[in-house]
């Protein structure tokens, strides 16, 4: 399995538990104005992920990189176990943005009119693989085994559900053990603790490649367009630093656009972040990455695209009951500009 290092200063450590982060504490709101104009400063932007860094991100780096050194600003990236815990860190006002998955955000606005909207995606196709012992022949020998997820109702648990549930498999008679992210679950495999869990490409790989491991099925056959992950926003901090949330996606829209565009300069920047991933692994990382069309080098705001997401998260019961329209949980504005000035590809 890989690990991950940052090659960038102003990198917070990595935060196993959110906890840490929320603790009880208060909210600590910005020092700075909040003008109607949506010009307000920018001095740091805090950001969420919800999971460990993985190969899928490098693209997100970049960005980083380049908004650090476009708007200098510095940037404080915290990591959590699972988008309802980046979320959470977004909503109670210690993050600015946050990456996670649609469904926890639209739950969050749904039941508690909590103030965040999407606004950008980088990932409009899941690049997760099932890894599984090496015993196990088909998605049906799934029946009677332990799988492993993040967190119930996170992306490894609804899209592993919409999968088997397509493929004509019993969900019912699987054991899903909630064992922590990618890195936790292929750990989870090597010492016996779950019989398969869904791995993004380049970890499951090379988990893979250590032997006693298979690459059972690909999401990319079951699944069509579905946003992987995407970003989100503090809808009171957006507004006071509109011009700023405008310059970011822009930036990260270019960030996604030179990923898909330019596999070795991918490859290579990775190797700044990623311990231990063999060229050839990444390299067939990267391939998945393109045969299911991975980067949504449009932002992935398009309305045909919520939708879907959407519906598959309603077939495995990850949203429930009616979701509102998308004007109430995405901020489509400033993909839409950038757009507007850029052209779609």
């Amino acid at each position: 399995m890989t690990a991950f290092s940052s090659a960038r200063s102003g990198v917070l450590p990595l935060i196993a538990l959110s906890a840490v982060l929320l603790g009880g504490c208060a909210a600590t709101p910005h020092a700075d104005a909040s003008p109607d104009d949506g010009t307000a400063p920018v001095d740091t932007l805090r950001i969420g992920f919800a999971s460990d860094p993985d190969f899928t991100q490098i693209a997100n780096y970049k960005w980083l990189a380049d908004l650090e050194d476009s708007e200098g600003i510095t940037v404080e990236e915290s990591y959590f176990t699972s988008s309802q815990d980046s979320f959470r860190a977004l909503v109670s006002g210690e993050l600015d943005m946050a990456f996670g998955t649609l469904s926890s955000g639209i739950a969050l606005v749904t039941q508690g009119g909590d103030p965040i909207s999407a606004i950008v995606s980088d990932m409009k196709a899941p690049d997760y693989i099932l890894v599984a012992d090496d015993a196990l022949d088909d998605l049906k020998d799934l029946e009677g085994k332990r799988l492993g997820i993040s967190t119930p109702g996170d992306i490894s648990d609804s899209l592993t559900k919409a999968v088997l549930t397509r493929e004509g498999v019993d969900i019912q008679k699987i054991q899903f053990l909630q064992v922590g992210g990618t890195s936790a679950r292929m750990g989870g495999l090597v010492s016996g603790q779950i019989d398969a869990g869904p791995a993004h490409a380049a970890d499951g790989l090379a988990a893979i490649a250590q032997g006693g491991l298979k690459n059972l099925y690909s999401y990319g056959n079951t699944i069509g367009d579905y946003l992987q992950q995407v970003v989100f926003v503090n809808d009171d901090w957006a507004t006071a630093h509109a011009d700023f949330v405008q310059a970011a996606v822009d930036g990260f829209i270019e960030s996604v656009r030179w990923a898909a565009a330019n596999k070795d300069e991918y490859i290579e920047l990775a190797a700044d972040y990623v311990e231990g991933l063999e060229p050839d692994v990444a390299s067939e990382a990267y391939d998945v990455f393109s045969d299911v069309g991975m980067f949504a080098v449009n932002g992935g705001m398009d309305e045909s695209l919520l939708e879907n997401t959407v519906a598959i998260e309603q077939e495995v019961g990850a949203l429930s009951g009616e979701v509102p329209a998308s004007s109430e949980w995405a901020d489509t504005r400033f993909v839409e500009r950038y757009l507007e000035e850029n052209g779609e590809q």
